[in-house]
C-alpha cells in the first residue's frame, strides 16, 4: 500500500492561492489546527473555506480570517466568531450560512459524484430566495448543488501510512464527507501508525480519499478541550 506521510509544511505548500478548501470540525473538535496555523505561516490568499463552524474568537479559523487570507466562508454557525460576525454584517467578507444538514448533503453529493439534492427547506424565507427551484408532481422544490472543493484538510485521532482513519468521538462529523468531496485532502493525525496497524472494525473512513497523512508534532492549546 502507497506510503502517504509528508510533513505539514511541504503538504499544505501544495495549496495554491484562490484554492477552495474544506476544514473539518466543530469547535475545537476534529479542527486541524496544525494545518490551519501552517496555512497561515505559509499566507496563501484569497481563500473559500468550508467549514461548519467558525471556531472560537481567538483559535483555528479565527486566526485565519484575522490575516486576511478568507475571501469566502461556507458554514453554518458562526455565533462564537465576532470578527466573523462583523465582518458578515458588514459585507467585508463574503459569508454564506447554510441550514447544517443541507451543506452535509451538499458535501456527501460532490463525494458521490452527484449534482445536488431537492428540499424543500427554505422556500419560503430568505434562505431560498434565488435559489434555482424545480417542480415534482406538483411540488416546488429548491436544487441544493453539491458543494466540493479543490483540498480538505481533516483531523484524525489515529492514521495509518496509507490514510485509512479512525476519529476521536465527535471528531469524526464533516471529515469523512470532506475527504471524499475535495480534490486532494490532507491528513493530520495525533498518532500514525503502520498500513494495517488499525483494526478493520474501527477504521472509521477509508484512506483511499487521502492523499497526505501528516502527523502532528505541535499540540498547541486549542488541541485542549474548551472550558466554560
Amino acid at each position: 500500500m502507497k506510503d502517504k506521510r509528508c510533513d505539514i509544511a511541504s503538504a499544505v505548500a501544495g495549496i495554491p492561492n484562490g484554492a477552495s478548501v474544506m476544514v473539518s470540525g466543530f469547535g475545537s473538535s476534529g479542527t486541524p489546527f496544525s494545518l490551519i496555523d501552517e496555512l497561515i505561516s505559509q499566507g496563501q490568499q484569497d481563500l473559500t473555506i468550508i467549514k461548519n463552524d467558525a471556531n472560537e474568537d481567538g483559535v483555528g479559523l479565527y486566526k485565519l480570517v484575522k490575516t486576511g487570507q478568507v475571501k469566502k466562508l461556507y458554514a453554518t454557525h458562526i455565533g462564537l466568531n465576532t470578527m466573523v460576525m462583523k465582518l458578515a454584517e458588514s459585507g467585508e467578507m463574503d459569508v454564506e450560512l447554510i441550514p447544517q444538514g443541507i451543506m452535509a448533503e451538499r458535501i456527501r453529493c460532490a463525494g458521490v459524484g452527484v449534482a445536488g439534492f431537492l428540499s424543500t427547506i427554505g422556500l419560503d424565507i430568505d434562505y431560498g430566495k434565488g435559489k434555482p427551484t424545480v417542480e415534482v408532481d406538483g411540488e416546488k422544490y429548491i436544487f441544493e448543488k453539491a458543494l466540493g472543493a479543490d483540498f480538505a484538510i481533516i483531523r484524525a485521532e489515529i492514521a495509518d501510512t496509507f490514510g485509512n482513519m479512525r476519529y476521536n468521538t465527535a471528531g469524526i462529523n464533516f471529515a469523512p464527507l470532506m475527504a471524499m468531496a475535495a480534490d486532494i485532502t490532507l491528513v493530520e493525525a495525533k498518532k500514525v501508525v503502520d498500513a494495517g496497524g488499525i483494526n478493520p472494525e474501527d477504521v472509521h473512513a477509508s484512506g483511499i480519499s487521502v492523499d497526505y497523512v501528516s502527523q502532528i508534532t505541535n499540540f498547541t492549546r486549542e488541541y485542549n478541550a474548551i472550558r466554560r
